[in-house]
């Protein structure tokens, strides 16, 4: 397999933790949750990116688990979209999701139309 192929996937897991991790940020500090008032949005949310950066962790490193962690996360992550207000999202932030879906689409082709697949145990 093409060494170069395999450090752009990696970047680009990479590069999705990174802005995942700036949009989780924000999320939590513009609906001002805090661990002295928990709630189940809060739990939810924790939970949710709990598991995105361990699916993130395990794709970086080709296991299956992972691939199958992501997708099924993607998807419900459409489905938290479309039910939640997106009020808090700025322009800058708006430019973030834009770009983690395009990361993820490409994430998603890398793993599935790329030797890369073979890689994957």
């Amino acid at each position: 397999m093409n060494i170069q192929i395999e450090k752009i996937y990696k970047s680009l897991v990479i590069l999705n933790a990174f802005i995942s991790l700036i949009i989780t940020i924000n999320i939590l500090s513009k609906n001002n949750y805090n661990l002295d008032n928990v709630s189940i949005g809060l739990l939810v949310l924790l939970v949710y990116a709990g598991i995105w950066f361990f699916s993130l962790y395990k794709i970086y490193n080709f296991k299956k688990l992972g691939l199958k962690l992501y997708i099924t996360l993607v998807i419900l992550g459409l489905i938290f979209n479309i039910l939640s207000n997106i009020t808090y999202l700025n322009k800058i932030l708006y430019i973030f999701t834009i770009t983690e879906h395009m990361v993820i689409g490409s994430i998603l082709t890398f793993s599935f139309f790329f030797k890369i697949k073979s890689k994957f145990s």
